[in-house]
């Protein structure tokens, strides 16, 4: 790594499959739950159904449900998300940027002090998923915290924030983030090595 500089640029981290593979957990609990056979590539569906449930807010309400339990409070982190996040916090300013409601907000804050201690300036919260139907697009809460990159699973996010003139790390290979191009301005990183890789040459 190469030394810090005079005047950091900031690089907004997203929470879920980014640092902690939430789908996994979320589709472990949800097919014992309610004996469904959720897969990933299922995960981001707006079909009720495809949750065997009736409407999309029993769908999210189930979701909610998950936040409550052991599986998500006390799940491990992706295995050396915080070693590298400890690399590059010397290098740049980190910020949390993500989707979750804000009635997790407390659980979440606890949970990246327990492990990601110290790394974060700012936390923000979109609430996509709210029932409410709150929140902005990731984009402008980055650019408002004046990011100049974002890691993120999700590929609309990717393409509106590099729209945005943010550059982003398209992080995991995932089904719900697959894509046969990507634009100039998004980057498809499958690990946090590739990160510190990318990293590591734009510095150099």
């Amino acid at each position: 790594m190469t030394p810090k500089p005079a005047n950091k640029e900031t690089i907004a981290v997203d929470i879920d499959d980014v640092l902690v593979p939430h789908v996994r957990d979320l589709l472990a609990w949800h097919n014992r739950e309610y004996g469904t056979d959720m897969t990933p590539d299922l995960y981001r569906s707006r079909n009720p159904k495809d949750w065997g449930a009736e409407t999309i807010k029993e769908a999210i309400q189930r979701v909610q449900k998950f936040f409550d339990t052991p599986d998500f409070l006390e799940a491990e982190p992706i295995a050396e998300a915080a070693q590298a996040l400890k690399k590059l916090n010397g290098r740049y300013d980190l910020v949390v940027v993500t989707a979750r409601d804000t009635i997790i907000e407390k659980a979440t804050r606890r949970w990246l002090d327990t492990h990601f201690p110290s790394l974060f300036k700012e936390i923000r919260f979109t609430a996509r998923l709210s029932i409410e139907k709150v929140g902005g697009a990731k984009s402008t809460i980055a650019l408002a915290l004046n990011a100049k990159y974002l890691i993120d699973d999700a590929l609309e996010n990717a393409l509106d924030a590099s729209a945005a003139g943010i550059r982003v790390l398209l992080f995991g290979i995932y089904p719900w983030n697959e894509a046969d191009t990507l634009p100039d301005g998004v980057i498809r990183v499958k690990d946090w090595q590739e990160v510190l890789e990318y990293f590591d040459a734009a510095a150099g």
